[in-house]
């Protein structure tokens, strides 16, 4: 195996606020007005405006991302009530595109990653995700540890769309057969396994997946590596 190909959510980062579509500093700009969230009314908002968060859309970069966070937020607040104000709309997109700390970083990421550079694993990262993504793992310290890093918005598809695999596969200069993917959702996995890859899905316990696969599962990238040497 020449090859491992990591997701990002719930497999190198977790949403500190449990929620992958929430600003970190939400509370403290919406003050008494954040007390809605998670509400049934909240989620149904949440569900009436989130196509304003299709990873799916070509994106050039983290501007035209902000674009559409703030039509998001826009709409989340007339459907909440939240008589929000331009400026409170602009704050909460800059806060989730510009604040590292809506996310937490698995312990075991920076070490393993190093780890398996060290040995001379070709590492990449394949994920529905937006620019901002790439702007947080390169503030973190991991951007240039992945030989190649790929995210849905620049490919203008989601896993588990072959397109997606067939972008990872091609930066990398990688052969399917030469490749171990692991993600934490159980379509994804067998979109890299119609694909060619082997695969093994992420359970780790702070984003415990709804549905575990029939495949190999490992808990944390210790129990990744085992699959990685075999």
């Amino acid at each position: 195996m020449k090859h491992l190909i990591l997701d990002c959510g719930g497999v190198l980062v977790y949403p500190k606020l449990g929620d992958w579509c929430l600003p970190f500093g939400i509370a403290n700009i919406l003050g008494e007005r954040a007390r809605d969230i998670h509400t049934a009314k909240y989620l149904l908002a949440h569900r009436e405006s989130a196509r304003w968060l299709d990873e799916a859309r070509p994106m050039r970069d983290v501007e035209e991302e902000r674009g559409y966070r703030r039509e998001y937020i826009r709409a989340m607040g007339v459907r909440m009530d939240w008589h929000m104000t331009a400026d409170e709309i602009d704050r909460l997109a800059d806060d989730f595109t510009n604040n590292i700390d809506r996310y937490g970083f698995f312990d075991d990421v920076k070490p393993w990653l190093a780890a398996w550079k060290a040995r001379g694993l070709s590492l990449g990262m394949l994920s529905d995700a937006m620019p901002s993504i790439k702007v947080f793992l390169k503030q973190y310290g991991i951007l240039d540890d992945f030989d190649a890093a790929v995210i849905s918005t620049e490919v203008g598809a989601i896993k588990p769309d072959s397109k997606m695999y067939a972008a990872i596969l091609e930066a990398l200069g990688a052969e399917p057969g030469d490749c171990l993917f692991a993600d934490d959702k159980p379509e994804n996995l067998e979109g890299a396994v119609a694909a060619g890859m082997r695969a093994v899905q992420m359970a780790r316990a702070e984003t415990l997946p709804r549905v575990l696969w029939d495949g190999p599962v490992a808990r944390d990238f210790a129990e990744l590596d085992a699959f990685v040497r075999t």
